[in-house]
């Protein structure tokens, strides 16, 4: 199951908070944000400790706004003695304007997105602090958003060899007759009307449905290098098949 954090902050840091949100999610955690969850009618306090009562971790936004506002104190309040009476809950300071620590979170290291240029290390001990791995793919294309032309780039960069016809956008054969299938990637269906097509570089695999094909599955067999430890980047794949 994936982790998921309450995000305790101020109105005035509430851009800074989105963006986080976002980034967390691209990783692959989950969030609690109240203008997200608050509904107009509901108990605000309920609402909150069912918030808190829901994740296993508890960002405190930093700044010379929230360590003075009553309601983060609250929040974080919960949050603590929650830690302190031995419930699976963390509390994250992430500091983001500089201020001086309140004494409920001295002693405890923190994530520093004071400096722009230095946001995506700061992320990655969030997302790490949680058990998750940092997958720094997924906060690239976040804030540049996905290209054809990128991941091409990144696979001629891994020296991955570009594929071309009839690897070249394999699920273009997705919904195709058996017959023009077989004529597109001059294979020869099987009795069932499966297509095979297997060489040095690449497997495809066209699986029929009736007349038509359903299914497509790709097999590259030479892929970028990685290491055991570190995450996989599937862009510059994709960018091979493209």
């Amino acid at each position: 199951m994936n982790p998921k954090i309450f995000l305790s902050h101020t109105f005035a840091d509430k851009p800074f908070v989105h963006r986080l949100a976002r980034d967390l999610e691209n990783q692959g955690i989950g969030y609690w944000l109240d203008d997200a969850e608050i509904k107009v009618g509901e108990s605000l306090i309920q609402k909150i400790r069912d918030g808190i009562d829901g994740v296993e971790y508890v960002a405190v936004i930093l700044s010379p706004e929230s360590v003075v506002s009553a309601w983060v104190q609250r929040e974080v309040d919960v949050a603590m003695n929650l830690e302190i009476t031995g419930r699976k809950l963390t509390v994250l300071p992430v500091m983001y304007k500089q201020c001086d620590l309140p004494g409920f979170l001295l002693g405890k290291l923190y994530a520093d997105f004071t400096d722009e240029k230095k946001y995506e290390d700061a992320l990655e001990r969030v997302v790490r602090s949680v058990g998750v791995v940092f997958n720094r793919a997924a906060l690239r294309l976040a804030v540049k958003g996905a290209t054809l032309g990128a991941a091409i780039d990144a696979s001629w960069a891994m020296g991955l060899p570009i594929l071309r016809h009839p690897f070249h956008r394999p699920f273009q054969y997705m919904g195709m007759s058996v017959g023009a299938a077989a004529t597109a990637v001059g294979g020869t269906p099987n009795g069932v009307g499966n297509i095979l097509l297997d060489t040095e570089e690449c497997r495809l695999f066209l699986e029929a449905e009736g007349n038509y094909i359903a299914y497509v599955e790709v097999d590259i067999k030479r892929t970028a290098p990685h290491n055991q430890d570190e995450e996989f980047d599937s862009e510059p794949l994709l960018g091979a098949l493209s």
